[in-house]
């Protein structure tokens, strides 16, 4: 039974589940979508209309499931240990939690046989396939459902194939940069919402001689049609806002040193020669694609040095350091760093000073003011390599955990818990992997040290600490932005995608929109 206290505008959500049973379920993230989960379940298990409901989720988020079934049922209890931390969960006759080694997800998924809740990562669909589709069940939970946005990947095409009576997808951003990655979405949900792709992407795309993506039409109508299986409410609604704390977004811009702009410049002309050689090819360079997941045929040849130049920009800019150790990295193994970054470190007398980094100096002081007020920080970065160099210079702030996608989902969920729990915990320094779902209600600021490509990825980040659970009345985002910069270019990119996203989810803005952001060749062109 559900024992947990809904805000109004949840329950809309529980009625909707009940009555549709097929639905994308697109509340803004920090809303409470586990929570009106669990009701509309609770209820339906209770009815005898479910008797086993399976919930995929990202690796991350698999205890912190199991901790919410606990909290809000009555569902008896047991207590688990993870790296020092103890958490809260259902016993596993009422919930099994795949997790372990071969041998452990195999006796789980025997014992998941009786169990009315099975919490497993998205990778059983790939690993223990066979487990998945033994196991009886009424009812599929995706949450963080974009995990399916990409047509031809294969944990998508597995996830299609199966259909129980009860389909229900979470996600804040159903659209995180294009039409087409709702559409995959609506393909499980309900495939007759959409229609068919060919259809779908006449009405709403009109594309170049080459395919390229000129604009986005009739995105009214979209918003419609999605609306028939898709419950919507965003943060900055009014039945919504005053159950979470208000967000100040700003942007810091950071000047390079004269030697790390000379450097950057010289990439850049590279950079340059790079997209001249793939216009003489007559190839059509979709950046957005790549990052998107939705390319099918790879970036090799001139599409692969636009790419190789364009990622050694990005890390000069984020710290000098990290060009060089993917310099170091590739001549010690050639399977790791960047081939193109080691031709490059290789042929320069004028590397800037690796110690110095402007861009780290602004979060320092920042840091060191926001925990001076006693206030607990998160830290965002696209790049795993940069976690000890962000550690090492705000070592001095507080204690800190750091959360990236090589740690075990058991270590993933002690340090969220430590940073939850632990008033010396100051700092949670994460790449995009602590992005997706996290419950981080404790912190009062968030720091972007760099910018995604993905829009979704941003507004996922953004939202960690942006929760009805918080008891801060206002929350702050910091965007750290080199001056002058294609950082600049990628958060006007990253603001177009947003209106996009506005538009077909909440119907806000106009019906056609052209992807009208300065082109990578023409930005390169103004700044050399």
């Amino acid at each position: 039974m559900f024992t947990g206290c809904l805000f109004p505008y949840q329950h809309e959500g529980v009625d909707r589940i009940l009555s549709d049973r097929r639905i994308l379920v697109a509340y803004s993230m920090g809303t409470g979508k586990t929570v009106l989960t669990i009701a509309a379940m609770e209820e339906l298990l209770g009815a005898g209309e479910v008797h086993r409901c399976v919930i995929l989720v990202p690796s991350s988020l698999k205890w912190q499931w199991a901790q919410a079934l606990a909290k809000f049922t009555d569902a008896p209890t047991r207590t688990v240990t993870l790296r020092g931390m103890k958490l809260t969960v259902p016993t596993e006759d009422v919930c099994v939690v795949i997790n372990g080694t071969p041998a452990k997800r195999a006796a789980q998924w025997e014992t998941a046989q009786h169990a009315e809740y099975v919490i497993a990562a998205y990778g059983a669909v790939l690993h223990d396939w066979r487990d998945v589709c033994a196991l009886p069940a009424d009812a599929l939970v995706l949450d963080e459902a974009t995990v399916i946005k990409n047509f031809s990947a294969a944990t998508s095409k597995r996830v299609k194939k199966l259909q129980p009576p009860v389909r229900i997808a979470l996600t804040g951003t159903p659209l995180e940069n294009r039409p087409e990655e709702v559409f995959s979405i609506m393909e499980w949900v309900n495939a007759k919402i959409l229609g068919r792709w060919d259809l779908f992407d006449k009405s709403f795309i009109v594309r170049s001689w080459f395919g390229g993506v000129l604009r986005y039409k009739n995105l009214a109508l979209l918003h419609t049609n999605l609306k028939r299986a898709m419950i919507r409410k965003s943060r900055l609604d009014p039945d919504v806002a005053k159950y979470l704390p208000k967000v100040s977004e700003t942007t810091r811009l950071v000047q390079l040193d004269k030697t790390t702009r000379a450097i950057y410049k010289a990439i850049l002309h590279d950079l340059q020669a790079a997209i001249d050689e793939l216009a003489e090819a007559g190839e059509n360079f979709d950046l957005a694609a790549y990052y998107a997941g939705v390319s099918s045929d790879g970036y090799g040849g001139a599409k692969g040095k636009v790419m190789a130049r364009l990622g050694a920009a990005r890390l000069l800019l984020d710290h000098p350091q990290l060009l060089m150790d993917s310099a170091v990295s590739y001549y010690e193994t050639r399977d790791e760093g960047s081939a193109y970054a080691a031709e490059f470190a290789g042929t320069r007398y004028d590397l800037p000073d690796l110690h110095v980094c402007a861009k780290l100096h602004a979060l320092d002081e920042l840091v060191a003011t926001m925990t001076a007020e006693g206030a607990k920080v998160l830290v965002f970065t696209d790049y795993r390599k940069m976690l000890p160099y962000l550690a090492e210079r705000l070592e001095g702030h507080g204690d800190m955990v750091l959360f990236h996608g090589q740690l075990t989902p058991d270590e993933k969920a002690a340090a969220v818990a430590r940073f939850r729990t632990d008033p010396e915990c100051r700092i949670f320094i994460s790449t995009n992997a602590g992005g997706y779902g996290l419950d981080l209600p404790e912190a009062q600021y968030l720091i972007n040290y760099d910018l995604p490509d993905s829009n979704g990825v941003l507004s996922q980040r953004n939202t960690r600490h942006v929760r009805a659970s918080s008891t801060f009345e206002r929350v702050h985002v910091v965007n750290l932005v080199v001056e002058d910069t294609i950082e600049e270019r990628v958060q006007a990119k990253l603001k177009l995608r947003q209106a996009l996203a506005d538009a077909v989810v909440d119907g806000v803005g106009e019906g056609d929109l052209e992807m009208d952001v300065e082109s990578l060749g023409d930005h390169i062109g103004n700044s050399i």
